[in-house]
């Protein structure tokens, strides 16, 4: 079997912090795999899902398990003209920028009636099922996880009723995130960068582990 991950910076290695292993590569070593990660640091769910969906039609490989590490849907992913960090990710052509809301707040706060929370929540809610439906049309295994913080605290019964058409069973911890338990329980690097440390990629890829195996994930 072969295991795809995708995400931002939790799905990946911090060398600074003398930080080797993250989730999915621990993953792929308990079941002895081999390992193909997309993640990219301060990227978003734009680009994951597109990249996902991307890698999936270029390769057709059996026995494969998809691991998607959701990030903030606050990060708004756009294609560059300009080759930014071209080649990080073979046979692609498209290279990635992003822009986050909270950076850009006078402008979002002057278009009428912009509800900033539920058009979060609509933007997480769409890229999950998106590649949740992309997953079951092709017959690809899969679990996915909140790396970044995605809560859905709306009373607006159009994104209830979308949000519990997610499939839960494949949606590890779905009201929490990785960043919530690194804070929770002291796993940062350090005080001042709340990236998982070594040990706090270790505790939630056992956790996944755990529910993955208690659902029998790794098959369709």
């Amino acid at each position: 079997m072969i295991i795809f991950s995708n995400g931002c910076s939790f799905l990946g290695p911090r060398p600074k912090d003398s930080v080797h292993n993250f989730v999915s590569k621990d993953v792929a070593m308990f079941y002895n795999c081999d390992l193909h990660n997309l993640a990219m640091g301060g990227r978003g769910n734009d680009r994951i899902s597109f990249t996902t969906k991307l890698w999936f039609e270029q390769n057709e490989i059996q026995n494969i398990f998809a691991i998607i590490g959701w990030s903030s849907t606050h990060r708004n992913d756009y294609i560059t003209n300009d080759g930014w960090k071209k080649g990080r990710i073979p046979n692609m052509e498209s290279t990635w920028r992003t822009w986050k809301t909270a950076d850009n707040l006078k402008f979002i706060l002057s278009q009428t009636g912009y509800d900033i929370d539920q058009q979060g929540e609509m933007r997480f809610i769409d890229h999950v099922l998106d590649l949740q439906n992309f997953f079951q049309n092709k017959k690809i295994p899969y679990v996915m996880y909140n790396a970044l913080p995605n809560k859905i605290t709306s009373t607006n019964n159009d994104l209830l009723t979308m949000s519990n058409a997610i499939d839960k069973k494949r949606f590890f911890r779905f009201g929490t995130s990785h960043y919530d338990f690194i804070l929770e329980n002291n796993l940062t690097v350090s005080p001042n960068d709340p990236h998982p440390s070594k040990e706090g990629h270790e505790q939630w890829a056992k956790k996944l582990l755990e529910f993955i195996d208690a659902n029998n994930l790794r098959t369709i």
